[in-house]
């Protein structure tokens, strides 16, 4: 059993490895940062004879410059954070040219920076900063953005411009949207685990009992519901991410094997529901096992919803199918080690509503 449930580990360690707090940052998935130039500023630029030429994948729309978000992380709440962003930004004058590369927006006063000429600059600070909700995500905007000191000698020196541009001249302004690729889950609400009626048949039949530890809860079906705890996160769509619950499930037969599966987290991408698995009495039976997978998730058979402007995602009748090893702990426990379950045998479903931050 040792050698089995380190096979588990192994293939499932990444899931296992989840932090026991989460920051309220969301990692980012997608979004786009519009970098608008103003009037007074391009007038300068068309005197001198500069013009700024986006490089793929970053694209010109209209009179913005468009660039792809590549990841980063951010806290709706707060509105603080920072995306990275594809695509380059090059000021040309004739043959001559300074590449902004790897522009990153932070929310922040001075939003946003790029490196020129090898070094990482700010670029420009702006007057008036805001973040607001988007669903999921947040919009950020810097309005009246200046030209940092650092940037203008740069502009000016390797373009030969003498003193064109000086610091504080403002430049324009830019809007960054990003969605989450995962959102922190608010430890509210509860997941509801409904057993099915073959397994419960199953357990009955070699009188084997369910029972809940609290605060997991235990209603007829037999459905258990589980609160949702700290720390889990999935995608919106539900596509990936892990949730994770509190309380514990008991598999009980009196003068026999006793089965504790606790704290179960559901990988929605890695197809897999884990829990601390203890198995008594130790000896003959293993004791504690871990963290280790238990039960295959099926998200494909899943009702998935969400809601952005209410920030919910909502699962409904996803399966879970018993693990070999699972199968093979329950034949141990309960039916004196005869091939009575098998792995793939239909446990039951799990369905929640999780509430984003």
């Amino acid at each position: 059993m040792a050698i089995a449930a380190l096979a588990w580990g192994a293939a499932l360690c990444l899931l296992v490895a989840a932090p026991a707090s989460r920051a309220s940052y969301d990692p980012l998935g997608s979004g786009t940062t519009k970098l608008n130039f103003g009037k007074v500023f391009l007038s300068v630029m068309k005197a001198h004879g500069v013009t700024a030429v986006p490089k793929a994948p970053a694209t010109r729309k209209g009179g913005a410059i468009v660039f792809p978000v590549s990841g980063g992380k951010m806290d709706p709440t707060s509105g603080k954070g920072e995306a990275d962003q594809l695509g380059n930004l090059v000021f040309k004058r004739g043959r001559l040219s300074l590449p902004f590369k790897g522009l990153m927006v932070k929310a922040k006063r001075a939003p946003l920076y790029a490196k020129v000429g090898g070094s990482q600059l700010k670029i420009a600070t702006g007057a008036r900063i805001a973040t607001v909700r988007d669903g999921f995500g947040t919009i950020f905007s810097a309005k009246d953005l200046k030209l940092s000191e650092k940037v203008a000698v740069r502009l000016n020196k390797k373009l030969h411009l003498g003193d064109a541009f000086k610091a504080g001249q403002v430049i324009g302004s830019l809007s960054t949207a990003t969605q989450p690729q995962t959102v922190a889950i608010l430890p509210t609400g509860r997941a509801t685990l409904t057993v099915a009626p073959e397994m419960f048949a199953k357990l009955s039949e070699l009188y084997v009992s369910l029972n809940p530890i609290s605060p997991a809860e235990l209603a007829p079906g037999p459905l258990f519901t589980l609160p949702m705890v700290k720390a889990g996160a999935i995608a919106p769509n539900a596509s990936l991410g892990t949730l994770r619950t509190g309380g514990s499930i008991e598999l009980l037969q009196l003068g026999a094997g006793q089965i504790f599966w606790e704290e179960l987290r559901f990988g929605l991408d890695a197809g897999a529901a884990l829990g601390d698995v203890n198995l008594q009495p130790s000896p003959p039976y293993g004791g504690k096992l871990g963290m280790v997978g238990i039960l295959d998730l099926d998200m494909s058979s899943a009702a998935v919803s969400s809601s952005a402007k209410a920030r919910t995602i909502t699962v409904t009748g996803a399966p879970l199918r018993l693990q070999a090893q699972s199968a093979e702990s329950f034949n141990q426990a309960f039916a004196e080690r005869k091939p009575f379950f098998k792995a793939g045998d239909l446990f039951g479903t799990i369905s929640f509503t999780a509430q984003g931050q």
